[in-house]
């Protein structure tokens, strides 16, 4: 008689597990993307109302657009870092490359609300485009550590809520200046500008739930390295550092707007991410990290509220990771039944 003891999760066994669930969430994200999402930009019947309307911008709305234009032009540098982290995984760089593709569209949507709204001519917003791309784009400079697809979905979960926010936000200041139109059941309007920033706000959307659940996977394989890299790139978290040639007036024209709140930026970005992530602040997530230390080798993590512990493999703990950064054990291991051999 034989005794098959129970053996840790191997590493290796870890990045298969993980590298199958991720190739099923790409594969997933890039069909939905392709069927519920296709849109173009130079399609928008928005644009068409634009002219009417561009005269009631204000100059703080007008700098604050133009610099979304200058975060935007930018994703060929997020595409290339996010590809090359890839590595020889066709499927994520695949995701990239969608990524990058509807990313696109968004700088295409705030050139043609620019120019088409009478804010600027042809000739200055394409020479501010030539401006903003002379300069590159490094997650190292943004972050200050190196790229690794962990860290830059961590880093993208709470970038591409922010951005959301933003164009929400953004998306209700066209609409008063426009004048609050309603149709005739008391429903807001949003025509012109205020209608086709709502299609990037809408793939935002799209990106964190996305991201979001990349960096779920992770944590449920990789606890300790998706935690660590969630507390790197939230400390001293901004939005992408960009050279434009109107930096001073987009950065008060943010703050006229009531945008670069820190309060609100944790209240209404910071928190809520964490939130998807199973936790409920920044403390939490401290606390997280120091708990997981105590944990076994053999065991997996699971977010509180989504604990599966059916088909789990011979050996393993399984534990809930609670909103307030402690783990609960959910599951004991179970050894393997002994095994005859000749």
């Amino acid at each position: 008689m034989v005794n098959i003891l129970p053996k840790p999760y191997s590493i290796e066994g870890r990045q298969l597990a993980l590298d199958k669930e991720i190739a099923e969430s790409n594969i997933s994200y890039v069909a939905k993307a392709s069927h519920a999402r296709m849109w173009f930009a130079d399609r928008l019947k928005e644009r068409d109302e634009m002219a009417a309307y561009g005269h009631l911008i204000s100059e703080d709305t007008k700098q604050v657009i133009l610099g979304y234009l200058g975060t935007e032009v930018i994703v060929d540098d997020y595409v290339l870092t996010g590809v090359e982290a890839s590595g020889d995984s066709t499927l994520n760089r695949t995701l990239y490359v969608q990524w990058g593709f509807e990313e696109r569209r968004h700088s295409q949507v705030f050139r043609h609300t620019l120019i088409d709204s009478g804010l600027y001519s042809q000739e200055f917003v394409d020479q501010y485009i030539a401006e903003v791309t002379s300069d590159h784009w490094t997650f190292k400079r943004q972050t200050g550590h190196e790229e690794t697809l962990i860290l830059l979905a961590a880093y993208a979960v709470f970038q591409e809520r922010h951005t959301r926010w933003n164009y929400t936000n953004t998306r209700v200041k066209l609409w008063e200046e426009y004048g609050s139109p309603m149709d005739e059941n008391g429903r807001r309007l949003f025509p012109a500008a205020a209608g086709a920033i709502r299609y990037p706000e809408m793939d935002e959307g799209a990106h964190e739930a996305n991201f979001c659940n990349i960096v779920r996977l992770n944590l449920k394989y990789f606890p300790e390295q998706t935690l660590d890299a969630l507390i790197k790139v939230s400390k001293g978290y901004t939005m992408p550092i960009v050279q434009m040639p109107n930096g001073e007036e987009f950065l008060q024209a943010v703050l006229n707007s009531g945008l670069g709140n820190p309060r609100d930026i944790v209240k209404e970005v910071m928190t809520p991410s964490l939130n998807r992530m199973g936790l409920e602040s920044k403390k939490a997530l401290r606390k997280a990290i120091e708990n997981y230390q105590n944990l076994p080798i053999n065991c997996l993590v699971q977010l509180s509220g989504k604990t599966n512990t059916e088909n789990i493999q011979e050996g393993f703990e399984v534990y809930e990771m609670l909103a307030s950064g402690d783990f609960i054990l959910k599951k004991e291991p179970v050894d393997s039944l002994p095994q005859s051999s000749k």
